[in-house]
């Protein structure tokens, strides 16, 4: 190699992904004055005002320069003046024209690494979409057999869902839905009644949220939901608290739906003949005394 080629140093192209408003994550590093010993005076400060113009989803080229603490003076946050950065590289936004220069955190979780292999002169205020899936190119997925951890962060979707193939755990906090919950899961099976069975039944695993299947009836019988007892131990006593079931009466007879005891209430309609009917069990209030007052509602 020859030493004109040798001095040559690669021009940077580690990029970055703005994750979220980076207006105060994002600086310009000027003289702001001297000491009376003629020492210039430095100091960090926003380099472009306005949420709306540092929105997520900008991306930001390295352009080689870079702040190191105890070298480069003054490095203290300019929004919190008590924290001082150790270490800040040299950027582009590139999303915007004119292109604005300056300095972050490349460790700051306003930032997320972009593709590295972009050259220069394909920078656009518009990101190309992908061919497959007709999406803004923005940021690559995450493939990994390893945990995704946030000490202080969110995880959130802006579009899409979130999947979880084995369920959600949480060890504190609230779990709050603003859209619509959707639980898919399977019906556990509660069992089959086979032929005739005309004796009144009460049922409490009807209230585990399953299915019951009805086969080779010949007679109409009747079907006794659970009672108030088994209710109160399956859903307690407060107000509102219900559960699900599905019966299917796959015979030609009728099957007629009864309340299981004086302290409940059927609504809707009490027959079941060749098709499937949800009942649902609704705690609807107590009565004084103390009884539990329920209503069974049959879609």
């Amino acid at each position: 190699m020859s030493s004109a080629s040798a001095s040559l140093q690669p021009v940077p192209h580690r990029q970055y992904v703005s994750t979220g408003v980076f207006t105060n994550h994002f600086f310009t590093y000027t003289q702001t004055g001297t000491t009376v010993r003629g020492v210039p005076i430095f100091a960090l400060a926003v380099a472009r005002a306005g949420d709306v113009n540092n929105p997520k989803g900008h991306i930001l080229r390295e352009n080689g320069r870079k702040l190191v603490k105890d070298v480069n003076p003054s490095l203290n946050d300019p929004t919190n003046t008590a924290v001082q950065y150790s270490y800040l590289v040299g950027v582009i936004d590139t999303t915007v024209f004119p292109n604005v220069a300056g300095f972050i955190d490349p460790n700051c979780p306003f930032f997320a690494p972009f593709n590295t292999d972009k050259p220069y002169f394909l920078d656009s205020p518009t990101e190309a979409a992908d061919a497959s899936t007709g999406l803004q190119d923005i940021g690559a997925p995450i493939y990994t057999r390893g945990d995704i951890t946030t000490t202080a962060g969110n995880i959130l979707a802006t579009a899409g869902s979130v999947t979880a193939g084995n369920g959600l755990l949480m060890n504190s906090g609230t779990f709050n839905i603003t859209g619509n919950y959707i639980q898919n899961r399977p019906l556990l099976n509660i069992g089959t009644r086979t032929g005739d069975t005309t004796v009144a039944e009460d049922k409490a695993i009807y209230l585990a949220g399953g299915y019951l299947t009805q086969v080779a009836n010949t007679n109409n019988q009747t079907l006794r939901l659970p009672s108030t007892a088994a209710i109160v131990t399956a859903l307690g006593n407060t107000v509102g608290a219900s559960s699900d079931f599905i019966y299917w009466n796959a015979g030609g007879q009728v099957v007629t739906i009864i309340a299981g005891d004086g302290n409940t209430t059927m609504i809707g309609t009490p027959t079941v003949q060749n098709y499937l009917a949800k009942f649902t069990v609704i705690v609807a209030g107590v009565l004084p005394g103390g009884s539990l007052y329920v209503i069974r509602s049959s879609v």
